[in-house]
C-alpha cells in the first residue's frame, strides 16, 4: 500500500503547475505546496499504523475505496472516512476521500456508461481499481469557467471534446475550482451542471493525469508561503490550493474516459448511479470534523480570557457547540439510515444527507462569525511574528500587555494567531467562500433536500389531524 513517501516521489512528475509566472520544478519541494504535501504525506503514513481503521482488511487497500456492497463495508468507509478528516481537520476539501466515493457510485451500475456509441462501463471499472489499488489522489474539476454571456468578444471555452481517436479522446478548454490538483495524482472532469441536448461536445467524463501533455494548473494565490508555521498553522499545513485547469489538446487515454459525447450520460451520472449520495458522505463528515475544530479553538479563547463562566458567553459557545452537534447527527442519521439500493449498494439517506449539505452553505460562515465574536480583538493584539520572541526588549514589552503565570505570553500568542487563521487570513477568507460553494448553489442543494424529503408523509399526519375534528 502507499506510502507517505510514495506520494511524494510521484509528484515529480514533469506536470505543468505555474504559480506567480514562473513553472514550478518540484512541486513537493515548493514553498506553496510543501505544507500539504507532507500533510497529505502523513495521512498515507496514517494508514500503515497498526490496527488503523483507514485500511479495508479484506483487500489491504485505502478503506476510501470500498465500494458499500455490505453493511459492514458500509461501516467501514465511515470510519476511514471520520478518520482521514479528523486528521487533517476537515480542512482538505477534496483529498483523496471525495473522488473515491463519486467513483463508489460510478462502479455499483458501470451498465450506465455502455451506449450504442461507446461501451465504457469497464473504463469506469478498471480505472477505479487502479486508482484503488495505487491509492491515488484523484481530486475534480466539474465547473466550467465564469463567463458573460452577453459579451460577444468572450474566448471563454469550457472543456469539450476535439476528436475521438485509437488512443483516447483529445479535449481543449478549461475548467475551474481544480482544488488539490497541483498535489494531486489525477483530476477527475466533467460538467456537474445539466447539459442541454445541443451540448454534445461537452458532455465528457474523464480522469486525467496530472502530468498529461497539454494540460496547464494556473494556481491562485498560495497562503502556504504567508509566514512560519507558528503565525499560520492552518495556511502552512492545509492549503490545498485552487488551480485553473487548461487543456490544449490533452489526449485522454480510453481507459480513463467514462463518457464522450453523451449528454444524458453525463447528466445521470451522479443521480442516476450512487455516486452523488455515496460522495458526498464525506462532505459532511468532513464539515462536522471542521466545525468541531472550531468549537474547540472557541472554547480555548474563551479561557484564555477567563470568561468561560460568563452566561452571555457559554450562550455563544452552546450556539456554536450546536451548530456542530446538529450537523454530526445529521451525518450519522444519513449513515444509520442508509439502505441498500436496486444496484446492491448502500447510499446514505438523501433526507439527511441534502439537510447536511444544505445547512452546510450557512453553518460555516456562522460558526467563523462566532469564533470572531469570541475572540474579539484577541486575533489582532499579537505581534508580528515568531521572530519577535527572539527580541528580550519585545519580549519585555509583550509582558505588559499579555502577560500571566497560568497562560504564558508564547502560548497565548500561538493560540490567538491559530484563532487569527480561522477568522481573518486569507486562508481563512477563502475556507468561508469555500463552504458557501462546495456543494454548489444554495438553491440546486435545497432542491435536493426537498426532493428527498418525505412530505406525503408529513401531509397524511396532518391531514389526518385535520380529518379529526368537524
Amino acid at each position: 500500500m502507499r506510502t507517505g513517501a510514495d506520494y511524494l516521489a510521484a509528484l515529480n512528475d514533469g506536470r505543468s503547475v505555474y504559480v506567480d509566472g514562473q513553472r514550478v520544478s518540484d512541486v513537493a519541494d515548493h514553498p506553496a505546496f510543501s505544507g500539504v504535501a507532507s500533510t497529505m504525506a502523513s495521512l498515507y503514513d496514517a494508514a500503515h499504523h497498526e490496527g488503523s481503521d483507514l485500511v479495508d482488511p479484506e483487500n489491504g487497500r485505502l478503506a476510501l475505496f470500498t465500494v458499500p456492497r455490505t453493511w459492514d463495508q458500509h461501516e467501514r468507509r465511515k470510519a476511514a472516512l471520520e478518520t482521514w478528516s479528523g486528521l487533517a481537520h476537515g480542512f482538505i476539501g477534496r483529498g483523496p476521500d471525495h473522488v473515491a466515493g463519486l467513483m463508489a457510485g460510478f462502479v455499483s451500475r458501470p451498465d450506465l456508461f455502455d451506449t450504442d456509441h461507446h461501451q465504457l462501463g469497464k473504463s469506469v471499472v478498471g480505472y477505479s481499481d487502479h486508482a484503488a489499488e495505487h491509492g491515488l489522489w484523484v481530486t475534480n474539476s466539474i465547473v466550467p469557467p465564469q463567463m458573460n454571456p452577453s459579451d460577444p468578444t468572450s474566448r471563454v471555452s469550457p472543456v469539450h471534446l476535439v476528436e475521438e481517436t485509437e488512443e483516447g479522446i483529445v479535449v481543449e478548454g478549461a475548467q475551474m475550482l481544480g482544488t488539490g490538483a497541483a498535489v494531486a495524482d489525477a483530476i477527475f472532469v466533467t460538467s456537474v451542471r445539466p447539459l442541454g441536448p445541443d451540448e454534445t461536445a461537452r458532455a465528457v467524463s474523464f480522469v486525467v493525469d496530472a502530468n498529461a501533455p497539454g494540460l496547464k494548473l494556473l494556481t491562485r494565490r498560495p497562503y502556504a508561503s504567508a509566514g512560519d508555521p507558528f503565525d499560520y498553522p492552518l495556511s502552512t499545513r492545509f492549503d490545498e490550493t485552487d488551480s485553473m485547469v487548461v487543456f490544449q489538446r490533452v489526449l485522454v487515454p480510453w481507459e480513463q474516459v467514462f463518457v464522450a459525447g453523451d449528454v444524458s450520460v453525463v447528466n445521470a451520472q451522479f443521480f442516476g448511479t450512487a455516486a452523488h449520495q455515496i460522495g458526498n458522505l464525506q462532505s459532511i463528515i468532513r464539515l462536522s470534523a471542521k466545525l468541531r475544530f472550531v468549537t474547540g479553538v472557541a472554547s480555548l479563547v474563551v479561557k484564555a480570557n477567563g470568561r468561560d463562566a460568563d452566561p452571555g458567553i457559554r450562550a455563544q459557545l452552546a450556539e456554536l457547540a450546536t451548530v456542530h452537534t446538529v450537523s454530526e447527527a445529521l451525518t450519522d442519521a444519513a449513515h444509520n439510515k442508509a439502505e441498500r439500493d436496486e444496484y446492491g449498494v448502500f447510499r446514505p439517506a438523501g433526507q439527511y444527507l441534502y439537510a447536511a449539505l444544505g445547512m452546510q452553505t450557512e453553518v460555516y460562515p456562522k460558526a467563523v462569525k462566532l469564533l470572531g465574536e469570541l475572540a474579539g480583538g484577541g486575533p489582532i493584539q499579537v505581534p508580528s511574528s515568531v521572530l519577535d520572541f527572539d527580541n528580550p526588549d519585545e519580549v519585555a514589552a509583550m509582558e505588559l500587555v499579555m502577560g500571566s503565570d497560568q497562560m504564558p505570553v508564547r502560548d497565548r500568542v500561538k493560540l490567538f494567531k491559530l484563532a487569527w487563521d480561522l477568522v481573518g487570513s486569507e486562508f481563512a477568507g477563502r475556507h468561508v467562500q469555500y463552504e458557501r460553494f462546495y456543494s454548489g448553489a444554495s438553491q440546486v442543494v435545497k432542491m435536493h433536500a426537498h426532493r428527498h424529503y418525505p412530505f406525503e408523509e408529513a401531509e397524511r399526519i396532518a391531514g389526518d389531524f385535520l380529518a379529526s375534528y368537524p
